[in-house]
């Protein structure tokens, strides 16, 4: 169970909890709650008194069942959806190791959560979709993935997203159920919802409950960047991490993600990513190995309420504030300024700041799209064309996000130079357009990987995990647990690109 502040945390489970009732029962199992004395001779009155209750009784059950007559078609509805969902929901179990600082001992340890079987409209197969912190830090052979029917397994291949803590399970057999994906963009707030998942360990358990708010987004989840999360009150636990919000059409909408509590349990507001935002993750990751996200290379104001919508002639704060447009970026040469409120992009309103972050990250990269600005108290239409997300935040006004490192200066990591390749730095080092990873720029003779890197080599992946920027290797490569690298390194020789694979100890 890892902890993001004391009223955030993931809904993943490390912890082994034990549940006890509080009731005395009597013999036969029931509940010791009244008695009544018997009938003692004289005219019987206590004996009449008895059979009076016992009629009142029998007249309120005979009600209470009228009444279920007109209302089971809605518990059989819970029925329902629940048989057709459950066999497609797993129980993931990730073996993890840490390293102490002090003496360098080794902890083991399990990570536990959930996930749902689905297929993906981009290749054949099934996987499970989950989130990336029930995975994180675990290869293929440290997971296993429990069904319904008790069976479990080894995943064949796992891809994984920090940005929006998705994770994607390739499995190696195509005879399971498959959870039917809905449309998470038309659930409307107070529609009945089903949690499903492992909660405290407790396999496929269901909870009912309402979509109680969307577009939420959790200050406390600082490295999921696109956050859009459906809120419910659907009890969510430590363990649901990664499986399925359903509405009563057995259709996933939401993938369980985190919740909000003071003491580590379920206080009615639990927190789903979108079932439209993980189902692109998904297949960006089978696709692509990668998440390639669009950007307009724009700085949004996080504090865009009620007075600042006011002085811009709107009646409400709705929409997402500009307070900064980078040179040279795609928002830039479409004229977007400081102030504008991009009200619609691509056809689509915009209710908020991550509603906007999201669309502009699954929209095609290098295809024009309408943009819709609020601007001197009327609409201004736009063209702009979407660019890849991570050469938009390498401007000459971005910090690049690692700490004010200037643009284009490289990261150290255990004696290892990297930098972070895009489409110009690709072809600048003589590398085909679209090559992605950590390129090594400079080795340290006394570097722990001396011996297996060399100038001009690109990190493209390590434990399976694709490698999209220079900082995302150097973490990697630092990591603190006692398990393995397996490294995966393309190196340019004679006019083509050569792949080996390296383990490090």
């Amino acid at each position: 169970m890892k902890m993001r502040s004391a009223s955030m945390m993931l809904a993943a489970g490390s912890l082994a909890v034990g549940l006890g009732v509080g009731f005395q029962l009597g013999r036969g199992g029931g509940v010791l709650s009244a008695q009544v004395a018997p009938a003692r001779g004289g005219d019987g009155a206590e004996l009449h008194k008895v059979s009076r209750v016992e009629e009142n009784d029998a007249k309120t059950y005979d009600e209470l069942a009228r009444e279920y007559d007109r209302f089971k078609h809605v518990d059989r509805m819970f029925e329902l959806v629940s048989r057709a969902v459950r066999p497609t929901v797993v129980h993931i179990v990730t073996q993890k190791t840490t390293r102490q600082e002090e003496g360098q001992r080794v902890r083991k340890f399990e990570e536990t959560g959930s996930g749902v079987i689905v297929r993906s409209d981009k290749a054949p197969g099934l996987f499970v979709l989950t989130n990336h912190h029930v995975i994180e830090g675990g290869r293929p052979n440290r997971v296993r993935v429990y069904l319904h029917d008790g069976r479990s397994f080894a995943p064949e291949k796992i891809w994984s997203d920090v940005m929006a803590d998705v994770a994607v399970l390739k499995l190696d057999r195509d005879d399971l159920p498959a959870a039917r994906l809905g449309d998470s963009d038309t659930v409307q707030i107070g529609s009945w919802v089903l949690a499903l998942g492992s909660p405290f360990g407790l396999t496929h358990s269901v909870s009912q409950g309402i979509i109680s708010a969307r577009s939420r987004h959790m200050d406390e989840l600082q490295d999921v960047e696109n956050q859009d999360f459906l809120q419910t009150d659907a009890a969510i636990n430590p363990g649901n991490s990664g499986g399925p919000l359903v509405n009563m059409l057995g259709e996933v909408i939401g993938v369980n993600n985190s919740i909000a509590s003071s003491h580590g349990g379920n206080e009615g507001v639990g927190f789903s990513i979108p079932i439209n935002l993980a189902r692109w993750i998904m297949n960006e990751l089978i696709v692509n190995g990668r998440v390639s996200r669009g950007g307009l290379g724009v700085e949004l104001d996080p504090d865009f309420r009620q007075e600042k919508a006011v002085e811009r002639g709107l009646d409400r704060p709705r929409g997402a504030l500009i307070q900064s447009v980078s040179p040279n970026s795609p928002a830039a040469q479409a004229g977007v300024r400081k102030g504008d409120v991009v009200i619609e992009f691509a056809g689509v309103p915009i209710q908020d700041l991550n509603h906007l972050i999201n669309t502009v990250s699954m929209a095609p990269i290098g295809r024009a799209a309408e943009l819709v600005v609020w601007r001197d108290s009327r609409e201004t239409k736009l063209q702009v064309t979407v660019a890849e997300r991570e050469r938009t935040l390498r401007t000459p006004n971005d910090s690049n996000r690692t700490g004010g490192k200037p643009d284009g200066a490289p990261t150290p990591a255990l004696g290892l130079d990297l930098i972070s390749l895009d489409d110009d730095s690709a072809v600048a080092h003589g590398l085909p357009r679209t090559t992605r990873g950590a390129l090594v720029v400079a080795v340290d003779p006394d570097s722990p990987f001396a011996s297996l890197c060399k100038v001009d080599d690109v990190i493209s992946s390590i434990n399976d995990q694709a490698i999209q920027s220079a900082e995302q290797a150097a973490r990697y490569l630092a990591h603190e647990d006692a398990s393995p690298l397996i490294i995966q390194i393309d190196r340019p020789a004679n006019g083509r690109i050569e792949r080996h694979m390296f383990r490090v100890p």
